[in-house]
C-alpha cells in the first residue's frame, strides 16, 4: 500500500516573509502561516489560532518576499518533514512544511480577485 504526505493550507501571514540564502546559494525563506478552526459544544465555540511553519525555496521564496506581507492571505500546499533535534538536547522533534507551491490570495497591492474583477457590479451590468 502506497502512502501520502500531503498539506493543503489557506491562512494568513503573521509576519513579513524575510527572504535569505542558504549555505548553497539557494534563496529560501519562512512564511508563518495562521489557521483558525472553532472548538466548544453546547453553542458555545471558541476561534483556536494554529501556527504553521512554512518553508518555501528558489524562485517561489524570491515572489514571496515581493508579493507577500504580513496578513496576506495565502494557499500552500506541500508536505510535513520533521526536524531532528541535536544530539545533546531532550526536545522532541521540531514539525515544519516544505511548501511545493504557494498560491498569492492576496498581496501587497491588494486582494486578487479585486484587480481580476470590477467592484462596481453595477457599471458591469450597464455594459
Amino acid at each position: 500500500m502506497k502512502t501520502m504526505n500531503k498539506v493543503f493550507l489557506i491562512g494568513h501571514l503573521g509576519n513579513d516573509p524575510e527572504l535569505k540564502t542558504s549555505e548553497n546559494g539557494i534563496p529560501f525563506l519562512r512564511l508563518s502561516v495562521a489557521t483558525h478552526r472553532s472548538r466548544g459544544k453546547n453553542n458555545e465555540f471558541e476561534t483556536v489560532v494554529q501556527w504553521h511553519s512554512v518553508y518555501v525555496w528558489g524562485n517561489q521564496a524570491e515572489n514571496c518576499a515581493k508579493w507577500l506581507s504580513k496578513g496576506s492571505l495565502v494557499f500552500v500546499e506541500g508536505e510535513v518533514r520533521q526536524i531532528e533535534p541535536k544530539e545533546s538536547s531532550d526536545e522532541r522533534p521540531l514539525s515544519l512544511i516544505h511548501a511545493h507551491e504557494v498560491k498569492f490570495l492576496n498581496t501587497k497591492q491588494g486582494n486578487l480577485d479585486n484587480r481580476l474583477h470590477p467592484r462596481n457590479h453595477d457599471a458591469v451590468a450597464q455594459r
